[in-house]
C-alpha cells in the first residue's frame, strides 16, 4: 500500500520515471532505473533502442505509467509492442517538448545544467517534483539523453496507439505546458484526459492510484 493509503491496484503495473529522478518516485509500483539514474545498469544507445529493452523486461499485459520522459517512452513502447500493454497512464507528458518551449529556452536550460550541474540538477528537482529527492544521477550522461529527448517528436506515432490511454496532467505545470496534454488527448483515439491543480506531477500520489483504480 502506498503512503497515501490508497491501495495498489493488483494488476500488472510498471512505472517509467522521468529524467532527473529514479524509480523512488513510485516505489510501490514495479519500475527501472533509466540509464544514468539512480542505480542502473542499462546501456544507453538512443531512446528507440532504450524503449525497446525496457518493453522487453515488463511483464506482458501491464499498463504502463509514464512520467515526463518516461511518458515518452511508454507511448513508444506501446507503438512498437502493441500487444504487450494493455493501457497507459501519462504524466505530466508530451509528444514533443521542443514544440511546447522556444529555441532559446531549451539551450538556456541546457546550458545552466552544464553551468551550474548539481545546484541546477536541485533546482530542477524542486521545481518538477513536489516533495524532496535525493538519488544520484550520471550528470554527463543524462545530459546526452535530455538531448534526445528535446529532439523528440512522437506526434507522428500517436495516431497508431491502440491502448485506453489516460492523461494525467497539472493545470499549472511548469516543465511541460498544459497545451502538451490537449495534443496529446486529441490525437490518441482512446484517450481520456484528466487535470489536477498543480505542477509536473502530483502532490499527492493518491489521486494516480484513484485513476488507476478507476481504470481497473
Amino acid at each position: 500500500m502506498p503512503r497515501s493509503g490508497v491501495r495498489v491496484p493488483p494488476d500488472p503495473l510498471f512505472f517509467i520515471h522521468g529524467w532527473g529522478f529514479s524509480s523512488r518516485v513510485l516505489k510501490n509500483i514495479p519500475s527501472i532505473d533509466l540509464p544514468f539514474h539512480g542505480g542502473s545498469t542499462l546501456e544507453y544507445k538512443d531512446l528507440w533502442s532504450l524503449a525497446r529493452d525496457i518493453a522487453l523486461r515488463v511483464e506482458k499485459g501491464s499498463l504502463l505509467i509514464g512520467w515526463s520522459l518516461g511518458a515518452s517512452l511508454a507511448l513508444m513502447m506501446a507503438y512498437m509492442l502493441p500487444d504487450r500493454f494493455r493501457g497507459l497512464l501519462l504524466i505530466g507528458a508530451c509528444a514533443c517538448f521542443s514544440c511546447a518551449w522556444p529555441e532559446k529556452n531549451l539551450r538556456g536550460f541546457m546550458l545552466r545544467l552544464e553551468r551550474d550541474r548539481e545546484s541546477f540538477l536541485k533546482e530542477f528537482r524542486a521545481l518538477a517534483y513536489p516533495k524532496p529527492f535525493e538519488d544520484s544521477l550520471n550528470l554527463e550522461g543524462a545530459r546526452e539523453m535530455l538531448k534526445d529527448y528535446m529532439k523528440l517528436d512522437l506526434r507522428s506515432i500517436l495516431p497508431y496507439i491502440k491502448q485506453r490511454t489516460i492523461i494525467l496532467h497539472g493545470i499549472e505545470d511548469p516543465i511541460v505546458p498544459f497545451s502538451s496534454s490537449l495534443a496529446l488527448y486529441n490525437m490518441i483515439k482512446r484517450s481520456k484526459l484528466i487535470t489536477f491543480l498543480g505542477g509536473h506531477f502530483p502532490k499527492d500520489e493518491s489521486l494516480i492510484f484513484k485513476v488507476l483504480k478507476s481504470v481497473q
